[in-house]
């Protein structure tokens, strides 16, 4: 993840007549469910809810397709740890398609691959995908005020040696024998986002939406 950082900015370096954006993004609370299925007989062992406070995230998006109403974009997000019963933060690499719908308007959205650290030890789950849509407007040349739904999904990782497993915090589960059998973890996580983005570019006729 942090080598994909580094190849954008190197990127952008190399080439400094493309257009780049810097994105700070506020999350309002929300919560993230995290779900066990059991192996053996298919049955939810468990599916607890745990809310989270408000976030910044932190992103870089180089471009790399231009047209007139289409814009393209390689990305990568750092999330600030978000306090819950264990702090958790999601930090993501993926593409941005843009939509210009009016002058100033402009349809968004965003897929790739995320990566989930939290200070929950054993926590067990590593990488997911992340998926968006959005909308953005165009202040000014430098600056567009964004929004956007967000969802990122962590799914699949089987757990067949429970001795060492812990939940975000195992005594907010309910049920006394949930542990005793092989697993498969999921995680979903859905918020909302207000963005600032601050354009940035040598080359005026490339600056769009």
């Amino acid at each position: 993840m942090i080598r994909f950082f580094y190849t954008l900015a190197l990127l952008s370096l190399g080439l400094p007549n493309t257009f780049s954006r810097i994105i700070t993004t506020i999350d309002i609370p929300s919560s993230y469910t995290f779900e066990g299925t059991s192996l053996e007989t298919g049955n939810i062992l468990f599916s607890q809810d745990y809310d989270n406070k408000i976030g910044i995230n932190i992103a870089y998006q180089q471009i790399v397709y231009f047209r007139e109403k289409f814009s393209l974009y390689a990305g990568g997000e750092f999330m600030l740890g978000k306090k819950s019963e264990s702090k958790i933060a999601f930090h993501s690499m993926y593409i941005s398609p843009s939509f210009l719908l009016k002058e100033k308007i402009a349809f968004s959205g965003r897929v790739g691959i995320t990566q989930i650290n939290t200070d929950q030890p054993n926590f067990n789950l590593d990488r997911g995908i992340l998926a968006s849509i959005g909308l953005e407007y165009k202040v000014s040349d430098d600056i567009i005020l964004g929004f956007d739904y967000c969802f990122y999904d962590i799914k699949n990782k089987t757990i067949t040696d429970v001795s060492n497993f812990n939940s975000p915090i195992t005594t907010n589960i309910d049920g006394d024998n949930i542990l005793i059998e092989p697993v498969d973890l999921d995680l979903s996580y859905q918020k909302l986002g207000f963005s600032i983005i601050y354009a940035f570019t040598n080359n005026k006729k490339e600056k769009k939406l």
